[in-house]
């Protein structure tokens, strides 16, 4: 037994180590995002500085400012987005008379250095209801048909394919409303996609249900968070981003409340090499604290890649990675210190 207990010590140990650097990746990876865009840009050419010369011609108009169209008035729109994993529908509302701006070819970093300094003041409520449909199939599969979900169990181990395919959602559905700033990301030539959108601003979601290892718990719970987002689906390319740092307040005097920090971001272009190894990757991070201790008591990493088949604008996506939670994420009759606080992560899927 002693064995065992420093066994699993040594375990979280390393798991956290591990974090401190993966954190500490992540940490500079958005201080370099957040440097200004003179700094990285790839149109600035080294050397020495010419004296100014004078033109006849007319002043130049700031990037930002010729690309983005303003429609003749602000309307309601409503969008819907169809997948395995997280289906949902909402509304997207003016708070103003302004309509949200279109943007053809603004740098993606100009876009949300402007919408930093928008959102303090909100401009656009967004009013969301999603649903999970992968997580509430493990679900109803453990609960309804436990055969079926055993069957899926890897050797003696208590590992569950099933449960691997439809981890790393805390939720089976969340009413969501969004207040900040939002442009609209629109290509000339392609057709206006209602749902390529740019956010920033703050985010409160309520559920009042938890799931842990694919069982529903009673749980009024409620996030408020500081959200960035981008999603830019186009013809050959499609982008998609965001960065999280908020709170989740539980109900349940048994579950953990915490503070944590996510990113995300993945990429799909039809015209990559098929194997290449950058292009066509996901990545999707977060890290849970306690609220009480400041521990870190959850930590998630998957990472994914796809390969896109451009005759049938299809591609074959497949994500993988691990869920770690801490015993502490849990107390009373829901704490299991011997159960594994590994989780598997895997999720194929076809993006089209």
């Amino acid at each position: 037994m002693a064995a065992k207990v420093i066994q699993q010590e040594m375990l979280n140990i390393c798991v956290t180590n591990a974090s401190r650097m993966i954190i500490s990746l992540a940490v500079s990876l958005l201080l370099y995002l957040a440097l200004p865009e003179t700094a990285c840009s790839d149109n600035i050419a080294p050397g020495p500085a010419k004296a100014p010369t004078k033109s006849n011609a007319p002043m130049t108009v700031p990037i930002a400012a010729a690309t983005i169209k303003q429609p003749v008035k602000a309307e309601t729109e409503f969008v819907w987005e169809l997948d395995p994993y997280y289906t949902n529908v909402s509304l997207h509302i003016p708070l103003t008379d302004k309509p949200i701006p279109e943007i053809t070819d603004t740098k993606e970093l100009t876009v949300y250095k402007d919408l930093f300094f928008n959102s303090f003041v909100p401009k656009f409520m967004l009013v969301e209801a999603s649903v999970m449909p992968m997580p509430l199939l493990g679900v109803a599969a453990k609960k309804y048909t436990p055969d079926f979900y055993r069957a899926f169990n890897i050797g003696s181990s208590d590992l569950n394919l099933l449960e691997a395919v439809t981890a790393g959602f805390q939720e089976p559905y969340a009413f969501s409303v969004f207040l900040g700033d939002m442009v609209s990301f629109v290509k000339p030539g392609e057709e206006k996609i209602s749902s390529n959108k740019g956010y920033m601003g703050y985010m409160a979601s309520y559920s009042n249900q938890h799931i842990k290892r694919n069982v529903l718990i009673p749980d009024h719970n409620l996030e408020v968070e500081w959200k960035l987002k981008g999603d830019r689906f186009f013809k050959d390319n499609k982008l998609s981003w965001s960065f999280r740092l908020g709170a989740k307040i539980h109900d349940n005097p048994n579950i953990t409340n915490t503070y944590y920090l996510g990113f995300r971001r993945n990429n799909l272009d039809f015209k990559a090499a098929f194997l290449s190894f950058l292009d066509n990757s996901d990545i999707n991070f977060r890290w849970d604290f306690s609220a009480r201790t400041g521990n870190l008591i959850r930590q998630e990493y998957i990472i994914g890649k796809k390969y896109p088949i451009e005759s049938w604008k299809v591609a074959l996506r497949l994500d993988v990675g691990l869920i770690w939670e801490d015993p502490s994420t849990y107390s009373g009759h829901l704490r299991d210190v011997n159960s594994r606080n590994i989780t598997a992560v895997i999720r194929p899927n076809i993006e089209f």
